[in-house]
């Protein structure tokens, strides 16, 4: 027979069911199989560039992640100990490339991801060899991958490349050069994929003399304000336009305000004329009483009529 829950208990377990409600609303709880699933890689390309700007072979590692982590997140990747310039960026909204951060720890080159897209280069030093060259790499992975797509670059002037795997297919690219390509899928973390490359070559010089394309991180930026270019608006010139037309406004103000106070004053009605004042008439300048007896002088007189004293003034 079943023990009869106490009100105690009923009140815990009621507690209980609505907090997890009230979490799972307000999105503060999530299943464990959410919080534990670890970063994917839904999407990666690996480039492997021998003697393109370098004379070693250049290594770019580019991908989206996926999955329910959000960003941003701390990767890592494992990295040659002969690895040298080293670029870590994330891809942004627009396709440019950030700088970031970065650190080699243990063998694997960790840094923070603002972003699931992400693209990482080096070099590796290529070894001495005559016409006949020959270097290697050997992919590994600490993420699962879906799809994996490998683009092998054959160095200009270059003759008889082949690959090991065997690849795919063979395009010439856009920008001239040929191009191999295989893909890999449902690789597991830790898998490893060697991959060595063949080429017959009678000169040292580099396939570009100048610097890499915009798609490797040697044009990456980082995060900060853009810097006007050549021949555009300089960020000061905005300010400046402002401060003058502010003191233009100033000024013209002030030109209008003395313009109208001598105006205002010249259209004031005058003393006596605002309506119902009182119009008193201007004086004559001259006495209208008798300095002598005080009778009042008729408006023709040059004599007093009563005394006969001369009107003065």
């Amino acid at each position: 027979m079943s023990r009869m829950f106490s009100q105690s208990e009923r009140r815990l377990v009621l507690a209980l069911a609505l907090a997890a409600l009230i979490g799972a609303a307000t999105g503060q709880i999530q299943p464990i199989a959410a919080q534990d699933a670890p970063l994917t890689l839904d999407q990666a390309t690996l480039r492997l560039w021998p003697e393109y700007d370098d004379p070693g072979l250049l290594v770019i590692l580019s991908g989206v992640f996926t999955g329910t982590k959000s960003f941003p997140q701390q990767v890592a990747f494992p990295l040659p100990s002969a690895a040298r310039g080293i670029q870590a960026t994330y891809i942004g909204a627009n396709g440019d490339l950030f700088s970031q951060p970065w650190q080699v720890v243990d063998g694997q080159l960790r840094y923070e991801l603002p972003r699931p897209k992400f693209q990482i280069e080096f070099y590796l030093d290529r070894p001495p060899a005559g016409n006949q060259r020959e270097l290697s790499y050997t992919f590994e992975t600490l993420y699962a991958i879906n799809s994996l797509t490998v683009s092998l670059q054959q160095p200009a002037r270059a003759t008889g490349f082949a690959a090991t795997p065997q690849p795919e297919q063979a395009f010439q690219g856009s920008d001239g050069f040929t191009y191999y390509t295989f893909t890999r899928t449902a690789l597991k973390p830790g898998d490893r994929l060697p991959i060595i490359m063949r080429y017959a070559k009678t000169d040292q010089g580099l396939s570009v003399a100048q610097a890499r394309p915009e798609t490797g991180a040697a044009a990456a930026t980082a995060e900060m304000p853009p810097r006007a270019a050549a021949g555009s608006i300089p960020q000061w010139l905005p300010y400046l336009l402002i401060a003058l037309a502010s003191a233009i406004l100033i000024g013209a103000a002030g030109y209008w305000l003395l313009r109208m106070r001598p105006a205002q004053a010249a259209s004031s009605p005058a003393a006596g004329s605002r309506p119902g004042a009182r119009v008193r008439p201007a004086p004559t300048g001259k006495s209208a009483f008798c300095t002598q007896c005080g009778h009042q002088f008729s408006p023709g007189d040059r004599f007093c009529a009563k005394c006969g004293a001369p009107r003065r003034g």
